[in-house]
């Protein structure tokens, strides 16, 4: 990506984000890397490229976002949803609602058990995010231990996710689902949807065990499927595996 396509893409960003655009924001939509970015002889720091195009820049004095009006947020989006948001999900409803928490607000209290932690206490104080609470917990595998616990968190070692190409669904696993899909879009010549992940501390058999369950119905030899709904929503009921 030249300098041109960042420019024409952190305006599209801004336009659509009301005027300003997040370095992690940038970085998390368009693909390239932080240190690539940073490493380019005409990049000169990330407020002065705003600055250069003309858009707001964000003063270092905002104040951060309380972890607890994070997790209400999230909870509300579970809840209103009925399942754990991928970031893809995190993205849309920030963009639906400007006042939404970010992803680069989002992940450090995710990635650290946090936000698990707190929704699970909104549940337990509130019975409007009970519901959130409980898919917390399916989400990591657990009922009965504290989701906060670095050794749930941990159990999450990479994700079998399900994507539908045109007529046919693609199952496979990795580390990064999100980047994954980003991947496989470009590659295939047909509109690609992500339609579910499922966290999990084994990805490899996990993935396996679903080859085989839909073996009668894979495409050649490849990690395409042919599926009817039933076989969908039977993937989708998978929280955790």
């Amino acid at each position: 990506m030249n300098k041109e396509a960042i420019i024409k893409k952190i305006k599209a960003l801004a336009e659509e984000r009301g005027g300003h655009v997040s370095f992690d924001v940038f970085i998390e939509e368009s693909g390239i890397t932080a240190q690539w970015l940073r490493g380019q002889e005409w990049f000169r720091g990330w407020n002065n490229l705003l600055t250069e195009l003309g858009l707001r820049t964000r003063n270092f004095g905002t104040p951060r976002t309380p972890p607890m009006v994070v997790a209400t947020a999230v909870a509300k989006l579970i809840v209103r949803e009925g399942c754990w948001p991928k970031e893809d999900d995190l993205r849309r409803e920030k963009k639906r609602d400007s006042s939404f928490p970010s992803i680069a607000v989002i992940r450090p209290l995710k990635k650290s058990g946090e936000l698990a932690r707190l929704i699970k206490s909104l549940g337990e104080n509130d019975k409007r995010y009970a519901n959130a609470a409980q898919i917390v917990a399916e989400q990591f595998g657990i009922a009965d231990k504290n989701i906060s616990d670095a050794e749930t968190v941990e159990r999450v070692r990479g994700y079998v996710y399900l994507l539908r190409s045109g007529r046919r669904y693609k199952i496979g696993k990795s580390n990064d689902p999100s980047r994954r899909y980003r991947e496989v879009r470009l590659e295939l010549p047909d509109e690609t949807h992500q339609v579910h992940t499922i966290p999990t501390d084994d990805p490899s058999g996990i993935e396996a065990y679903w080859h085989y369950r839909f073996s009668d119905k894979r495409v050649r030899n490849t990690e395409f499927f042919e599926l009817n709904g039933a076989d969908v929503r039977a993937f989708k009921l998978r929280k955790y595996q």
